[in-house]
């Protein structure tokens, strides 16, 4: 019965058409005119009601404000209209895409329950129970994989909007009880393949029979769907079928050729774009790379058509309206910097290596084959000692935080161990990690009742060793963190001092010590317990043990009783497991049988089987003495399976605090592979602060500083739009913000030659704000970094037969993805965008993308960019202003030196201004392009630069073509004017006619002026 109510659908269900009919069309004329205050997540949508956060501590749906109506707002409403429903409001549209996440009360504004309180005081406007239910439905659709990999979709039945997360990698349920919280679903769906601890979690906070769960009156369905309908692929095929209005007619009408011809007006009267349009148009908006999310968000449509199919007829034209999305956004999570997979390529934060051999799975066989190529992160992957130390290290690497106490906390971490008296205590404990391994992973085992790996795996590294040096080494580095002097300020010391528990850990290596015979286990090649632990067992024991000395007696009792010439045949008495004791008596080769088979007994000897020579029988003593013994081997077997389960029931008593100490213990490797790292590249600790900006002195990047003999370091002074002062902490006064914002300016534009360190630049500014966010030093003499909430990259273009696009239209979807996304507080770098298409179309784009981060006032990011099309500079397309500067990167000229190669010395130094030039035919000859190709390419260039006509230009002789232009005229005239007649004929058949006219013409090629004037026909 509980089943089928965690399945059901809502009672909203059973209701009218009609009901539904009135419902939607008052819940888009109230929604339109509804306003709350105190809101900390603001949406552009302005006919969107401003959302309200909901405390944390809350667990249950919170009290939400009582909407306030006008009846104007319905009246002035536009829409397309139907006969059996009222006039829906029309949807303005959206001018700037949001990355804020809704609150819970701003995503049901009217929930089923206040909805309900606020009609029974409206006469006029009275909503149903069941009305009010299906307007405050928010539909949560949420998958998490094995590996952790999270990704979550909800739709806003009150808003018609479809919200989008970002995949997170490595998470737990800890982001999932945010989600729960914020999100407040009344329907949550889940796929039939997520973790089994996802299902699990969701589970316990799900409807019961009676409705709710416990006191927890928000309870939510929960509904397990197919696997198909999380799919990626099926995801993206319901996002693009969706009908998102835009302003105004396409005034492009997109097609390609591999789509279908698309050229019908659909009912509408608008016309619909092909496939590969729309698919250009959604990756602008979100990212596709979130495959998860794109996957729950194909789950939440589908249910959004089941619904329709459900509560409405066929044909039925408020099915239309019904559960309809007019909007995609996407959100990110608290407190976490967003950065999208072409950030992290094209900043080298992480980067897989993959082997060129299938069959070699990188470091280890359980991996994927890959290995950390040379990447920011790799700079620091070595250094962890403990498999949950590298874990918990790429989780910092792929969410850098914009808590600004979380990075002070380790900041503060990583110089408290980088002090000079803590070097040496650094380098211990770091060795003492090493002996930690990841206890998750052995719980899991014990819990499985498995305590031996497999065949590789031998019984000193087995379960209850690995349990055992765990609670030895966790002790010991708890004590010795203590030791250190001035430990009790750090938190992530005074975490690990509170999180072990020394009792437990205690209880749980006495318990493995005083029960496991560890000497004994690897003689046996079995777990074996101790002496003293069951008397029982113990006396088992010796009586197996002394079961030799017992069987001697045996065989002398048993020949004593046979006839004398038999007894050479009986070899002795054995004992086998299972089979109890038997009677060994000598092979006859010849026969097969047995040279004695009981002859001469009253007694039955029953061969059991043969091997080694010996045929093996049971006999009426060995059976009593199997009846009397009993099978002491498998008994002792038993009991000792018994102990080890007895064991292994008080070991998981202390689950949580083992798996607790180990977590901690991998949070404190992760900082101190971070202190290691900083300690050896000599980085400094950069202050954060609130302000929007950007200021670093001496600035490196991390990578291209370890493979060059010397790097040229280089500041960075950018400010964000100022926004609200408001908005900013009280600590920073508004003089402050003002002033860096009118000092620094929030774009800056790079121009230079080739090789000359622009792109370098661009992304080693942005990975020092990036490692700053994860609470790392940074490669720089000193920097102040404000908090940065996105970094958005338009460098490096991810290629893919599988895109079914073009590498410009890849670059025009990442800026198009930044310009929808930024904010004030996000950094911009675009590295030589346009350069894919027509040089004038592409300056065109560049001076009109960077025009319009700069106009958004207060508003605006902060942007760095780097271009070579200087007609913008030259036409005053881009001017510089307190807002846009200009820099270039320095070089030498010296085009009197005797090699080209020399002609142009790169400085790598950023200063203030414009470059003239980009001098690409100077890199082209300084990486072997023809000399002569490159004469050629630098006389066409100056030609353009002059605006001359190359037509004209190019139709233009030289001297020697000249020449040669006359020589051939003066053949050609001389060759008109000759009276060439037919050879002379002496009567008789011509004689070489050919050799007559070839003459002539070898005559006149040969003509000069001593022979121009002679006849040809005189000389034959």
């Amino acid at each position: 019965m509980a089943s089928r109510q965690r399945y059901q659908t809502p009672s909203r269900a059973s209701s009218p058409q009609s009901t539904h009919t009135q419902l939607f069309s008052q819940s888009s004329s109230s929604f339109a005119g509804s306003t709350t205050d105190g809101r900390v997540f603001s949406t552009p949508n302005p006919r969107r009601a401003a959302p309200r956060h909901t405390k944390p501590s809350s667990r249950g749906r919170s009290k939400r404000g009582r909407p306030k109506t006008s009846s104007s707002v319905g009246s002035k409403s536009t829409g397309q209209t139907y006969s059996p429903s009222p006039y829906l409001p029309s949807h303005p549209p959206r001018q700037r895409l949001s990355l804020r996440l809704p609150s819970s009360q701003a995503s049901s504004n009217l929930s089923r329950r206040h909805l309900e309180d606020d009609n029974a005081s409206r006469g006029d406007d009275v909503l149903s129970n069941e009305d009010a239910d299906a307007l405050g439905e928010i539909i949560m659709g949420i998958d998490m994989k094995d590996n952790g990999n999270l990704g979550c979709a909800y739709y806003v039945a009150v808003d018609e909007a479809l919200f989008l997360l970002e995949d997170v990698p490595m998470s737990g349920m800890d982001l999932v009880e945010t989600l729960l919280l914020h999100v407040n679903p009344t329907t949550v769906l889940i796929s039939a393949r997520s973790s089994e601890a996802l299902a699990n979690y969701l589970a316990k906070k799900a409807q019961g029979v009676d409705g709710n769960r416990g006191d927890m009156q928000s309870a939510y369905i929960l509904r397990n769907l197919n696997s198909a309908d999380f799919r990626y692929d099926g995801g993206k095929g319901k996002l693009l079928a969706l009908n998102l209005g835009t302003p105004g007619r396409p005034s492009v009408l997109f097609t390609s050729v591999v789509d279908e011809a698309v050229d019908e007006t659909d009912d509408m009267g608008g016309q619909e774009n092909s496939k590969q349009a729309r698919l250009m148009r959604l990756g602008a908006s979100i990212n596709l790379d979130s495959r998860l999310t794109i996957g729950c968000a194909g789950a939440v449509l589908g249910d959004l058509q089941r619904r329709r199919t459900v509560h409405y007829l066929p044909n039925d034209p408020d099915a239309l309206v019904a559960f309809s999305v007019k909007s995609v956004e996407m959100f990110t999570l608290f407190d976490s910097m967003f950065i999208n997979a072409d950030t992290l390529v094209s900043l080298q934060i992480l980067q897989s290596e993959y082997h060129p051999n299938s069959h070699q799975t990188g470091p280890s066989n359980c991996g994927s084959g890959a290995k950390e190529s040379l990447s920011v992160y790799g700079l620091f992957q070595h250094l962890a000692r403990t498999p949950q130390g590298k874990l918990k290290l790429r989780q910092i690497f792929l969410r850098p935080s914009t808590d600004i106490d979380v990075i002070y906390a380790r900041q503060k971490t990583i110089s408290f161990l980088l002090r000079p008296g803590n070097a040496e205590a650094l380098v211990q404990l770091s060795n003492e990690l090493k002996k930690i391994k990841n206890m998750k992973s052995v719980v899991a085992l014990l819990e499985k009742g498995v305590d031996i790996l497999g065949s590789k795996i031998s019984i000193a590294n087995n379960v209850w060793a690995s349990l055992q040096r765990f609670a030895a080494y966790s002790l010991r580095l708890r004590d010795s963190l203590r030791t250190l002097p001035g430990s009790e300020n750090v938190e992530i010391i005074r975490k690990v001092v509170d999180v072990i528990q020394p009792l437990a850990l205690c209880q749980v290596g006495e318990l493995i010590s005083q029960t496991i015979d560890f000497e004994q286990s690897m003689e046996r090649g079995r777990i074996a317990v101790r002496h003293g632990v069951d008397d029982n067992l113990d006396e088992l024991k010796r009586s197996y043990d002394g079961m030799e000395h017992f069987l001697t007696t045996v065989i002398a009792k048993l020949r004593a009783e046979l006839p004398e010439w038999a007894r050479k045949y009986v070899q002795n008495c054995i004992f086998i497991p299972q089979l109890g004791f038997l009677t060994a008596v000598s092979l006859n080769p010849k026969t097969g049988k047995g040279d004695y088979d009981g002859e001469g007994l009253n007694d039955v000897w029953q061969r059991m089987f043969a091997a080694d020579g010996c045929v093996y029988y049971k006999n009426q003593q060995m059976k009593e003495m199997d009846e009397h013994f009993g099978d002491a081997y498998c008994m002792i077997i038993d009991r000792e399976i018994e102990i080890i389960h007895e064991l292994a029931v008080k070991i998981l008593a202390h689950r949580e605090a083992i798996i607790s100490a180990s977590d901690v213990l991998g949070e404190l490797d992760s900082l101190f592979a971070l202190a290691i790292g900083c300690g050896q590249y000599k980085w400094v600790a950069p202050k954060m602060t609130t302000q929007n900006i950007i200021h670093i002195k001496g600035g490196r990047h991390p990578l291209q500083e370890l493979v060059v003999p010397s790097f040229i370091a280089n500041n960075c002074s950018i400010a964000g739009g100022p926004g609200k002062q408001q908005d900013e902490v009280a600590k920073e006064s508004s003089p402050d913000i003002e002033r860096h914002s009118i000092e620094h300016p929030s774009t800056l534009v790079l121009t230079g030659p080739n090789h000359s360190g622009k792109s370098v630049y661009l992304k080693q500014v942005a990975l020092i704000v990036y490692l700053a966010h994860i609470g790392c030093f940074v490669p720089a003499e000193r920097a102040r970094i404000g908090i940065t909430d996105r970094i958005l990259t338009r460098i490096a273009t991810r290629e893919s037969v599988a895109k079914n696009e073009s590498a410009f239209s890849i670059d025009l979807r990442q800026v198009a993805f930044a310009m929808n996304l930024a904010t004030r507080r996000s950094l911009v770098l675009i590295d030589e965008f346009g350069k894919g298409t027509n040089n004038l179309d592409g300056a065109g784009l560049v001076a009109a993308v960077l025009d319009h981060f700069t106009s958004l006032g207060p508003e605006r990011p902060k942007v760095l960019a780097a271009t070579h099309f200087h007609e913008i500079f030259e036409g005053q397309f881009l001017m510089e202003t307190p807002d846009l500067a200009f820099a270039h990167m320095n070089i030498r000229l010296d085009f009197n030196a005797p090699t080209m190669e020399d002609q142009v010395t790169y400085l790598f130094q950023l200063t203030p201004g414009r470059s003239i030039a980009s001098f690409g035919s100077r890199c082209a000859a300084m990486n072997g392009i023809d000399e002569a190709v490159v004469e050629r390419a630098e006389s066409i260039m100056l030609m353009l630069v002059r605006n001359e006509d190359l037509a004209v230009v190019c139709s233009k002789l030289s001297d020697a073509e000249t020449q040669r232009l006359e020589e051939a005229e003066a053949v050609a005239r001389t060759f008109l004017g000759q009276d060439i007649k037919a050879p002379p004929s002496n009567g008789k058949k011509a004689r070489g006619a050919d050799g007559w006219y070839r003459g002539i013409l070898e005559q006149v090629l040969s003509f000069d002026e001593s022979t121009s004037t002679s006849d040809p026909n005189t000389t034959a």
